[in-house]
């Protein structure tokens, strides 16, 4: 039998999905936030279709389920940008979907009520906060396990006695800086250890469970008598700070 060759065309295009995720050739995600928005927005027709006939508990957990999950894939690629429109339609849905859980769908006085105590009620993040979230764990889980290898290369650890501080990549253009994993994350664990959350030093299991407690913490700062959200309740880097 002779050697059969197939060749195939090398097509260019403009967007195409890997995995359940949507890849732009210009490196923007919101075709996949858009993906994100529907299938979201289907899971919160199901919650509210369910709402009179099952409890808070039951409720919470298919949010877990069928929101969640949807929120959280791959939010380390796609999640950075907290300013732009696409990232806060997706908030709008997930506090609509809590206000479902919480029974609270209703108006007071001409507006819903303020969702900030409900995420804290229930202990749940907000988009914002799951981002920061996972940026903390995947970093940690690369520098602690050392794979996979090739990103985890990309991390440099400070030479400094005991810091364990990692030193951010530099960038020539501020959006490539501000999208890129290794210098977001790198951030995000340094800031922790100055709040005595070291990747370092603590088992997985103790450092997720430290960092949630400290975003939840961190998400539910308020100015006394006001509940609207606050860039503090979502940016670990803002200049506002609050005791709690």
């Amino acid at each position: 039998w002779g050697e059969i060759i197939l060749i195939k065309a090398v097509v260019s295009t403009q967007s195409t999905g890997f995995l359940g995720v949507f890849i732009k050739s210009n490196l923007k995600w919101d075709e996949q936030i858009d993906n994100i928005v529907k299938q979201v927005s289907k899971s919160c027709g199901t919650l509210y279709s369910i709402r009179l006939h099952v409890p808070c508990k039951v409720l919470r957990q298919v949010y877990l389920s069928l929101v969640q999950p949807y929120l959280t894939y791959c939010i380390p690629l796609w999640g950075h940008n907290f300013s732009s429109s696409a990232i806060n339609r997706l908030f709008i849905l997930q506090k609509k979907c809590i206000r479902i859980i919480c029974n609270s769908t209703a108006k007071v006085n001409g507006s819903f009520q303020h969702t900030k105590p409900m995420f804290f009620k229930l202990k749940l993040l907000t988009i914002f906060n799951l981002y920061n979230y996972f940026c903390g764990c995947f970093g940690m889980s690369i520098l602690k396990y050392r794979s996979p290898t090739q990103i985890f290369k990309l991390f440099v650890v400070s030479e400094r006695a005991s810091s364990n501080k990692l030193i951010l990549p530099k960038f020539n253009s501020s959006r490539i800086k501000n999208d890129n994993f290794i210098y977001n994350s790198s951030r995000i664990l340094n800031l922790l250890i100055d709040n005595d959350i070291s990747y370092a030093s603590s088992s997985p299991e103790v450092f997720k469970k430290r960092l949630k407690r400290h975003l939840l913490n961190m998400q539910s700062n308020s100015l006394e008598g006001d509940d609207n959200w606050l860039q503090c309740n979502h940016s670990l880097f803002s200049d506002i700070v609050l005791n709690y």
